[in-house]
């Protein structure tokens, strides 16, 4: 059974109602946003679904969703939403739809996110700080007990914890003082990990938020939408 990282269960129950229909496409949707003050506003993130495109045709990790895809699941969902009861219970009369690449900061929520990332510099946010047991590494909780927010490297989900390579240094001093290493020195790291005391896994329970770190090199793909 796939894991869930816990959010809210409205938006949850929305999703799982919604991705039956844009998987025949190949897209998957990563997570929703309800805007009811004001302009009303469903927004939709979309990625493409499994490393597939809606070709069938294999996608790299980290290949943008652009404008042609966010139109194309417009399209499909425009009329079908209203056939949701819950979509109206959040947002009755009219309301924009709004479908959008999930952006340069992907948010990770499901076991397969954790596992298809790998190699990846990611950011956790956890509801409260780890015990030793928890975080399988005592030697790095006694040095920083209160610590809920990582920056580091993920190895994968490995018995329903993210597993992170993290710098000895606080996450905040690393991302300040640090070079960002490129991926030929990710891919080393996660084969020697010959440091002791940076390997830490995390319950995905306790994680309230998690999301690839951004690299800006101006080169990648910049987020795109599709309003109606």
């Amino acid at each position: 059974m796939n894991q869930v990282i816990a959010t809210n269960q409205a938006y949850d129950q929305l999703i799982q109602l919604i991705s039956p229909w844009i998987a025949p496409l190949g897209y998957q949707v990563i997570y929703l946003e309800i805007q009811s003050q004001r302009q009303k506003v469903l927004r939709i993130y979309i990625d493409h679904l499994d490393g597939s495109s809606s070709e069938g045709v294999s996608q790299s990790i980290g290949q943008a969703i652009g404008i042609e895809d966010c139109v194309k699941v417009s399209r499909l969902l425009d009329e079908q939403l209203d056939q949701i009861p819950e979509v109206q219970t959040y947002l009755p009369g009219a309301y924009e739809l709004e479908v959008s690449s999930p952006g340069v900061d992907r948010p990770l929520r499901t076991n397969q996110d954790f596992q298809r990332f790998a190699g990846q510099e990611v950011r956790v946010h956890l509801y409260r700080p780890l015990t030793g047991d928890e975080i399988e590494n005592p030697d790095y909780q006694e040095k920083n007990p209160k610590q809920k927010n990582f920056l580091g490297t993920l190895v994968g989900l490995q018995n329903s914890k993210v597993v992170l390579l993290v710098d000895s240094v606080n996450s905040k001093d690393k991302a300040a003082k640090t070079k960002k290493p490129g991926k030929a020195e990710k891919t080393a790291e996660l084969t020697t990990n010959s440091v002791e005391g940076l390997r830490v896994a995390i319950p995905l329970p306790l994680i309230s938020k998690a999301n690839l770190e951004p690299h800006f090199d101006f080169e990648g793909a910049t987020k795109e939408s599709h309003e109606l």
